[in-house]
């Protein structure tokens, strides 16, 4: 468990593996997120679980099989990247219906979603299945908090985004500890290096950090606005 940290691998923005993952996203989220309009609402709570049970069940056994491969990686597998803290936030969202967690998910996982996707990087490896659940796995962080929104009627308290801001210095400081622990190259939400895709809003090291504050609390802000439009009605 003290072996260097896998090389991440990002697709070249605009070529054929990013305008495949892109369509991919394009069609399948308002796909399920129209779902639920065209369902029961026993089949919605059971297509809800499903998605919860998708995205923990996917994170339990992700992490038994890297154990039992014998190749658990501390720097590479740990699930600690914005989105994979995200991805189990959100299936325990669907199943644990907090307003605080909820609007943790909204704010984290939209803003991980659309960068990952718009600019995705991969930490742990290459596979069919990683490529699948990278994109699926990220969709379901925009499609669980929608699907509360349009269809379980929660909404985003009165400066929520903020809150929310002041929890992920929280996380921040945690995973920051976490990298300088590990050691081997661990880059954990990318506190330590920045990431190699080619995103225009990503400062180069070692001003990133700054970058990300900078940028968050703006997608945290618009991410607030745009809910209250559509939902707040």
């Amino acid at each position: 468990m003290d072996k260097t940290a896998i090389e991440h691998w990002s697709p070249v923005i605009g070529g054929q593996f990013w305008w495949t993952g892109l369509i991919f996203v394009l069609i399948f989220v308002p796909l399920m997120i129209l779902l639920g309009s065209k369902i029961s609402s026993k089949q919605r709570d059971m297509v809800f679980y499903g998605m919860g049970i998708y995205q923990l069940g996917n994170k339990i056994f992700t992490q038994i099989g890297y154990i039992f491969s014998d190749n658990y990686i501390l720097a590479s597998n740990l699930p600690l990247h914005l989105c994979g803290l995200s991805g189990i936030l959100a299936g325990i969202v669907v199943f644990y219906r907090k307003q605080m967690l909820f609007e943790f998910l909204y704010f984290f996982g939209l803003v991980g979603f659309i960068h990952s996707v718009l600019t995705p990087e991969f930490t742990g490896g290459v596979s069919s299945w990683k490529i699948f659940d990278y994109y699926v796995g990220h969709s379901m962080l925009i499609i669980i908090p929608v699907w509360l929104m349009k269809y379980y009627e929660f909404r985003l308290r009165p400066n929520s985004w903020w809150i929310s801001f002041l929890y992920l210095q929280l996380v921040v400081v945690i995973v920051m500890q976490i990298n300088t622990i590990i050691g081997n190259g661990a880059n954990y939400m990318y506190l330590a290096k920045a990431p190699i895709a080619n995103n225009p809003l990503v400062l180069q090291d070692p001003y990133h950090i700054i970058g990300f504050e900078i940028f968050a609390i703006i997608h945290f802000y618009l991410l607030d606005v745009i809910a209250r439009r559509i939902f707040d009605k």
